[in-house]
């Protein structure tokens, strides 16, 4: 009896550890969205359409920083987003309105992109929305916000990485608290499918500010990143494009009107890469993708090979401050587009 008395308490130990250890597990990420948004079929909006339906993401606060469009135009079309999706509760801090160095080229002006504008934000669908931008500043608010939470906040970076260069650079140490950076950005020749996309080697997050980019890379801050290498194992098809906007949701209904990426008029079996996504979805659970530990550096010298990041299983000269992190390359496409679509086209939930 003695024997059978204490099995039974061995097992309600294990019981109650496997529980507290499934109950810590859930604790969801606490995060900072920095972002170059767009309205759909923008990528950074999917991707906050898909983090806004993720319980493991806690949202601490969405800071913008100028990349896809002008800093103007990203904050207008977040805070309409925020409504759409009724979490207005959620703090937005317009960023830096421009890269570090990088000054606007004829190239620059002529290719994709237009973080160098100054022009007055077009309106969003649905009309601006009443929500306003916070009085803080990005830069401000990345400082305080890992101030206060040292080791509890992860960044999610998917634009060009001039808010967290400029907090990093104002706040000696502030590294040491920052929990993890999970960045969209660059393109590994080292890995398959590792060309650029702005320029034969540079992606355009790193190639909008390599300066950024550099300081953030050989930070220390552990870092996850997610390259134009695993965004090319994605094919958004018009099949999956249908199967989304199935159901009728704010966020459905968005979608349908601005999302259709030209299938009506061009082929229809065209198929899109998927980017910040993957970032997002890598973080609400990371066996979706692989990963090998590299040194990456980004070069940030004017000249051919602007922007290119380059990753290597050891130290090369040049990059003697390069750190190693987790460079993404594969991605479980079936799992990840199932878990997107299935989320994305949820009805939204109501939040206080």
């Amino acid at each position: 009896m003695l024997d059978r008395n204490r099995l039974r308490s061995w097992a309600v130990i294990v019981v109650l550890a496997l529980t507290l250890g499934a109950a810590a597990r859930a604790e969801p990420h606490k995060i900072i969205f920095d972002t170059d948004f767009g309205i759909c079929p923008q990528d950074d909006c999917y991707a906050l359409m898909l983090a806004l339906h993720s319980p493991e993401l806690e949202f601490l606060g969405i800071t913008t920083v100028a990349g896809n469009w002008s800093l103007e135009q990203g904050t207008a079309d977040v805070l309409r987003l925020l409504e759409i999706a009724g979490r207005e509760e959620i703090p937005v801090y317009a960023g830096a309105d421009m890269p570090l160095m990088h000054e606007p080229s004829e190239y620059a002006r002529t290719t994709y992109g237009s973080w160098w504008s100054d022009e007055a934000p077009t309106e969003p669908p649905g009309g601006f929305a009443e929500k306003q931008a916070e009085d803080a500043g990005a830069v401000e608010y990345i400082v305080d916000t890992i101030e206060a939470h040292p080791g509890e906040v992860t960044i999610l970076a998917i634009g060009p990485l001039t808010n967290v260069a400029m907090a990093l650079r104002h706040r000696p140490g502030l590294a040491g608290k920052v929990k993890q950076l999970v960045i969209m950005g660059g393109a590994v020749a080292a890995l398959p499918d590792g060309a650029g996309n702005m320029t034969p080697g540079a992606e355009f997050n790193f190639w909008v500010d390599p300066e950024a980019a550099k300081i953030v890379l050989r930070s220390g801050i552990p870092i996850q990143l997610s390259p134009l290498n695993v965004s090319r194992k994605s094919s958004f098809s018009q099949e999956w494009f249908q199967r989304l906007v199935a159901t009728e949701t704010p966020f459905t209904r968005l979608i349908r009107e601005r999302g259709r990426v030209g299938w009506d008029d061009a082929d229809p079996d065209v198929v899109i890469h998927m980017y910040d996504q993957i970032a997002v979805a890598s973080l609400i659970d990371p066996t979706l993708v692989t990963t090998t530990e590299l040194y990456v550096d980004v070069d940030a010298s004017p000249g051919i090979g602007y922007g290119t990041s380059y990753g290597f299983t050891r130290i090369w000269p040049g990059a003697e401050g390069a750190q190693k992190m987790q460079v993404q390359h594969e991605l479980d496409w079936e799992r990840f587009i199932e878990m997107f679509i299935e989320r994305v086209a949820k009805p939204i939930p109501a939040h206080p």
